[in-house]
Parts: C-alpha cells; sequence; structure tokens
C-alpha cells in the first residue's frame, strides 16, 4: 500500500514538475511574442510620424503654388458661373445635348450616397 501510495506521489509530483516547465516556457515564449508586437508598433508608429511629416512639407501651399504654375500654366481657380449645386446639374447639362451631357445627366439623376456622411454617422438612432 506505502509503495502504491509512494508512486501515486512521484507520478503526481513529476506531472506537476512537467506542467510548470511547460507553462513557465510558453510563458517566456508568450513575453517574447508581445515584446515583438510591442516593437513592430513602436516601429509603425514611427513609420507613420514620419510619413505624416512628409506629407506635410510636401503639402506646403507655396510649393503647390510653384508645381501649378510649373505643371499646369493654363489652370486658373473655378469662376462662381461654373460652381453649380447637384440638384441643378440636371438643368444645365439638358439644355447642352450632347452625349457626354446625357451620360452627366444620368448621373446627375441618380441619388448621391456621398452627399454628408458625417450625418448620418452620428445621427441618434
Amino acid at each position: 500500500m506505502k509503495a502504491l501510495s509512494l508512486t501515486v506521489w512521484l507520478t503526481l509530483a513529476t506531472i506537476t514538475s512537467y506542467a510548470m516547465f511547460h507553462i513557465t516556457f510558453e510563458v517566456e515564449r508568450l513575453e517574447g511574442e508581445l515584446r515583438d508586437v510591442k516593437e513592430l508598433t513602436e516601429r509603425e508608429k514611427d513609420e507613420i510620424h514620419h510619413l505624416r511629416a512628409e506629407w506635410s512639407y510636401l503639402n506646403r501651399p507655396n510649393r503647390l503654388a510653384g508645381l501649378a504654375k510649373k505643371w499646369l500654366p493654363s489652370w486658373a481657380p473655378p469662376k462662381t458661373n461654373q460652381i453649380t449645386r447637384m440638384d441643378q446639374l440636371l438643368e444645365k447639362i439638358s439644355t447642352s445635348g450632347s452625349a457626354a451631357s446625357e451620360k452627366a445627366a444620368h448621373i446627375a439623376k441618380t441619388e448621391h450616397h456621398l452627399k454628408k456622411p458625417e450625418r448620418h454617422r452620428y445621427a441618434k438612432q
């Protein structure tokens, strides 16, 4: 009886020590993986910071004005009579009568789902 009891206790001790050993190494592996993910996240944040700085640098108004003068010499801001609302667009297009104007008229007739998405996003439901 004592031998059986001793065997059971030694088996339990062996299984427990193996489980502790296995859990310890699993925790160390997961901590290493977490450390790698945190490092990757930090590198990506740094990359995003650099890209935003570069975007800000490239989108300076005086630089864009110089590029517009260089590459778009005939470009001019739109005149006030060239700007119209979507609901008035159909009336202006229907007077021209070309194939392109018929396609544009079809676009003007359709309901535009991109009017003001922020209004729908925060609306109470």
